[in-house]
């Protein structure tokens, strides 16, 4: 009697696990076809089912009784924006991920291949397997077409996931293969520089994305270079906290040296366009660092501007003799600016104090960095609030390096 109950259980589970099986292929063949249909999806969404019921119905035109069902209940597309009930998306990823596996080493078309792997990474774009299969398929012949589609799904993909690398890895190795058979870049790099403008502004500090932007760089004319300065100045000044766009500017300025001693530009002229646009830089960054009080990104570029431009200058006076030292007059500049930031009225915020303790570790940064400059360093430092530059080192540096620096900068009093 036992025996016969439990083949009873079985015979009614099995229907209800192929009727399961059968809803997931469903739900997957559908969701293939919807992506097929609008390829200039930009945008895609997982709503929890409430949330997804307040949209109405998805699609307008013709279609199967069963495809309308599964498409007002679990999809909406529309103006090439997805949405997916998060409901199902178990389901369809096993599903997905199930055609992904069954297709990878089936005598199959690669449109097969390439249908599958794509809804399953706009699902789980983690998955290195899934898109190293499409690099497969999309290397053994270059068609720009498919390159460019390619594009438009990691787009698509970072639009809900804009710190994924895989997706930006993948979407560089793209890029790579479009340089390789087009000699002009300026169009392509000009559209992934909006792109990657516009996630940073939906994701704060995403690194990844400004990595993606550095990495275009030596893909871009020396116009570009300018103008991708001169366009991330704004975003700079609206983010001083973000240090990813600071590194930009100065991959920026690093990829306008090298252009310069290509053109064979003498950078020791005081007219040349080098010298110019450097010495703007160091007043807009001083210009923000008196404005924003504590940020380390700003110092932290203001360290990179600082050691470049008092190389050259110490070039420049083995060359050419001059009664001013531009040296001197530029660490006389750097002390005041030191001082100032010493004397800052304390607020609630302790911004002035953070602000005393990074100009500080600046000017020691310096003197390590250039040693050259440490005499006039020490002389200019006497007529800082001495007392004042100590107790900032003492509260910024660990204990066991502070009497080292105190050291180096002569500030050590000789009774200890």
């Amino acid at each position: 009697m036992e025996q016969e109950d439990g083949s009873a259980a079985a015979a009614a589970e099995q229907p209800a696990g192929g009727a399961e099986e059968q809803l997931a292929g469903d739900l997957l063949h559908h969701f293939e076809r919807v992506l097929y249909s609008d390829p200039l999806i930009d945008e895609v969404g997982f709503l929890h089912p409430t949330q997804f019921n307040s949209l109405g119905c998805g699609q307008d035109g013709d279609s199967a009784p069963q495809d309308s069902e599964l498409q007002r209940r679990y999809f909406w597309c529309r103006d090439h924006k997805l949405a997916i009930s998060a409901e199902i998306l178990p389901e369809l990823y096993r599903a997905a991920r199930d055609a992904y596996y069954s297709s990878r080493n089936a005598p199959l078309p690669p449109t097969h291949l390439m249908s599958h792997t794509k809804a399953l990474l706009v699902l789980c774009p983690d998955l290195l397997t899934a898109w190293n299969s499409r690099k497969r398929v999309l290397s053994k012949e270059y068609d720009f077409t498919k390159l460019k589609d390619e594009l438009q799904l990691c787009a698509l993909i970072l639009s809900y996931s804009p710190k994924n690398e895989s997706t930006w890895s993948h979407r560089r190795w793209v890029l790579k293969q479009l340089a390789e058979h087009h000699q002009d870049m300026a169009e392509l790099v000009e559209k992934e520089s909006v792109l990657v403008k516009e996630l940073a502004e939906r994701s704060k500090m995403n690194y990844r994305a400004w990595r993606h932007r550095c990495w275009l760089i030596p893909y871009m004319t020396r116009k570009q270079v300018l103008d991708e300065l001169k366009k991330s100045t704004r975003w700079s000044e609206l983010h001083v906290a973000d240090n990813c766009c600071f590194h930009y500017r100065r991959s920026l300025l690093l990829a306008l040296l090298d252009s310069r001693l290509e053109n064979r530009e003498d950078s020791l002229c005081w007219e040349s366009e080098t010298y110019l646009l450097w010495k703007e830089e160091l007043r807009w960054n001083e210009m923000l660092i008196r404005r924003y009080q504590g940020r380390e990104s700003l110092w932290n570029h203001r360290r990179f501007l600082s050691l470049w431009w008092i190389q050259q200058l110490l070039a420049v006076e083995e060359t050419c003799s001059s009664m001013t030292s531009q040296v001197d007059l530029f660490i006389t500049q750097e002390i005041c600016l030191l001082s100032e930031c010493l004397n800052d009225p304390a607020d609630e915020f302790e911004e002035s104090h953070a602000q005393g303790e990074l100009s500080a570790l600046y000017i020691l940064w310096i003197s390590k960095q250039v040693p050259a400059v440490n005499g006039k360093l020490k002389e200019g430092l006497h007529s800082v609030s001495i007392r004042g530059l100590k107790d900032m080192l003492v509260r910024a540096c660990r204990p066991e390096k502070t009497r080292l620096w105190m050291n180096v900068l002569s500030l050590a009093d000789p009774s200890q």
